[in-house]
């Protein structure tokens, strides 16, 4: 983690995991009521998905073109 924290672009990858984390905080609260996404999808599976996408998405960024240990 202090590696991370030395490192540009790791600064924006931890900065990018916090804001998907709390943007999962301000979803869930929704989740009591019956949303439905794209008309066969419920809110807390499509704000999962999205979530999982994001953290997959920088993972793949970070550690294929901006790992420092290579």
């Amino acid at each position: 983690m202090r590696e991370m924290l030395k490192h540009n672009a790791g600064r924006v990858f931890l900065i990018v995991l916090f804001l998907s984390i709390v943007g999962m905080l301000f979803v869930t609260r929704f989740f009591s009521h019956k949303i439905v996404v794209f008309g066969w999808i419920t809110l807390p599976l499509f704000s999962g998905l999205i979530f999982v996408a994001v953290w997959l998405v920088a993972y793949l960024i970070y550690f294929f073109k901006f790992w420092p240990y290579r």
